[in-house]
């Protein structure tokens, strides 16, 4: 009768952890996915993957080459990581020229940047970048010397601190030069910074 009772109190112990054993295994494996799925979301937060677009609009002031005149502009970028934290960027600008060597005047131009994000927190809140590149810009007036067509150079650092989910600020300085690289000479180009403000959109 004891060992009759004993087996049956086995099989019913066996009986309630098996159930048990199943349900804490799916738990598991939900544990698991809803934690990749976090980590995803995160990472898709964060606005650095390969693989992201971004459109960049923000505004611009150019000055500190003495007696050159200053110049503020409008941008348009849009920029695709090709590597994690890594970026390239096309930026359309339209300017307006207030020269210290000529009549006022407006300006367009072009510039392809390099991008790379080298340092974020851990929640991917802020990042700091340094940026470079060059183009080209037309302008209607005597900015950076005695030609209207000219090239652009320049390098900097920046910020990018996100205020919603996928949208972030930025801002940065960059040093600037502008000339047209001794085609024509005279003027010995522009040397100054270009301090900036925008945002950054995914699309």
């Amino acid at each position: 009768m004891g060992s009759q009772y004993l087996k049956f109190l086995i099989a019913a112990v066996i009986f309630a952890l098996v159930p048990l054993e199943v349900k804490a295994s799916e738990q598991l494996k939900l544990n698991c996915t809803s934690s990749k799925n976090k980590n995803s979301v995160i990472s898709q937060s964060n606005g650095f993957l390969k693989g992201t677009w971004k459109l960049y609009p923000y505004a611009s002031a150019i000055g500190g080459d003495h007696g050159k005149g200053e110049m503020h502009a409008l941008h348009i970028g849009f920029g695709y990581f090709f590597q994690d934290s890594l970026s390239v960027s096309i930026d359309i600008l339209g300017a307006r020229i207030r020269s210290g060597i000529d009549d006022n005047g407006v300006a367009a131009g072009l510039d392809i940047l390099l991008r790379k994000h080298f340092y974020k927190n851990h929640d991917n809140l802020w990042s700091i970048y340094f940026d470079t590149g060059g183009g080209l810009q037309q302008q209607s007036t005597n900015f950076s010397g005695s030609r209207h067509f000219n090239f652009r150079l320049m390098g900097g650092f920046g910020g990018t601190l996100k205020i919603f989910n996928h949208i972030r600020i930025i801002s940065g300085v960059r040093y600037l030069h502008i000339s047209d690289a001794g085609i024509r000479g005279g003027g010995g180009g522009f040397d100054g910074f270009m301090f900036y403000s925008g945002g950054a959109f995914p699309f």
